[in-house]
């Protein structure tokens, strides 16, 4: 094989397998806007502010964008989450989110004053808590395009200091944004401490929101047989073995090795076979170390005194958060029995006398002759 095509197939293989390892983005996006796919909430209000929300079909950028309104009497403030009703995401079932980016086109309409500002975050729910993304406060009168890109779950912050799960482990997320108001009063165009005494409306808009998650893709496990036959003669053992791959079958050539501290795999344990008895029993669990594609899980039997028929254990893969199903999640292995019907030896066999054999043969004669007879009379 020439060295080039050799090197050339080399980069191919590492390039399917660095495919293989990452999960495809996820977007969650929305630029139409309906009110039947969004709900606004209100998490905090002081001094009578209230807000309303709509459906504006013109003047986006371009097209549909929701519009809202915060009303402020003297002294007050709100902040209001829109949730998207349309989609979420569970990282427990689709895999841990590695990094997340969000974008988002916004305007304000018709400020009350020069220089009023909106206040606008990306937000997130799960678990029942709000958690509000980087700043994004805004007072431009033309429609702007905002990005953020690589944000994880560290970027988002929860009332109480907390932070979102997006591993393996996490639970469902909710996908919205956050927008805040306070009245302040201003003269001159500089802000001062008294607040706005007649009170104001401010009007925003929000278009081509979206959130594209990077998500980690959950290994594949897949069970096998690698020696199905175990014997209690010479303690001859069988093998299970738990395959990692980045696809389903668990091909071990795109396999990813799994990371610090390993994957826990569990199983359930069946078959004729009683555990303790005829093999060793096992746990349930095995960890496939970190580094490594493979674990084994050994069927060592109980030589026993017993005859028997030969026996199965059968072990059957079982669902966890932490990983995904291949194809292959149960397998069989068969024990050997050794033991055979005992003869005892020292016995004698038992035998006919002399007189039993004569006995034996008169009957038999006596049967044969009445047999005769019945033939002739017929």
């Amino acid at each position: 094989m020439p060295l080039s095509y050799a090197i050339y197939m080399f980069f191919i293989a590492l390039l399917w397998l660095s495919s293989a390892a990452v999960a495809q983005p996820v977007t969650i996006a929305d630029s139409e806007f309906a009110s039947a796919d969004w709900a606004s909430i209100v998490t905090k209000t002081t001094g009578g502010a209230s807000q309303s929300v709509s459906q504006s079909a013109s003047g986006g950028n371009p097209g549909t964008y929701r519009e809202m309104i915060h009303s402020l009497p003297s002294n007050s403030s709100i902040v209001v989450v829109h949730e998207f009703l349309g989609a979420s995401y569970d990282p427990s079932v689709q895999g841990a989110i590695s990094t997340l980016d969000y974008s988002e086109d916004h305007k304000e309409f018709s400020p009350p004053f020069s220089g009023a500002a909106i206040g606008a975050r990306p937000a997130l729910r799960q678990g029942g808590v709000w958690y509000f993304g980087p700043d994004l406060t805004f007072n431009g009168l033309s429609w702007q395009s905002v990005h953020l890109t690589g944000l994880t779950q560290m970027d988002f912050s929860g009332s109480d200091g907390g932070h979102p799960d997006f591993t393996a482990s996490g639970g469902e997320i909710r996908f919205g944004f956050a927008r805040s108001n306070t009245n302040r009063s201003h003269i001159g165009g500089s802000p001062v401490d008294n607040s706005n005494a007649s009170g104001y409306d401010t009007t925003s808009g929000i278009d081509n929101w979206s959130y594209t998650l990077q998500s980690q893709a959950l290994p594949v496990v897949d069970l096998s047989a690698i020696d199905a036959s175990a014997a209690e003669a010479g303690a001859d053992v069988g093998v299970f073995r738990v395959s990692l791959g980045a696809s389903g079958g668990g091909d071990e050539a795109s396999a990813l090795a799994v990371d610090a501290p390993g994957l826990v795999v569990s199983y359930a344990v069946g078959g004729s076979a009683t555990p303790g008895s005829d093999y060793v029993a096992l746990s349930g669990t095995v960890t496939i170390p970190a580094g490594a594609t493979t674990a084994d899980i050994t069927i060592t039997p109980i030589d026993d005194a017993l005859v028997e028929l030969d026996e199965s254990v059968t072990l059957t893969l079982s669902a966890s958060s932490g990983y995904q199903l291949g194809t292959s999640t149960t397998a069989t292995i068969i024990i050997a029995d050794n033991d055979d019907v005992a003869v005892d030896t020292a016995k004698p066999v038992p035998s006919l006398s002399f007189r039993g054999l004569a006995f034996l043969a008169l009957i038999l004669a006596l049967i044969g002759v009445a047999w005769v007879r019945n033939r002739q009379r017929g």
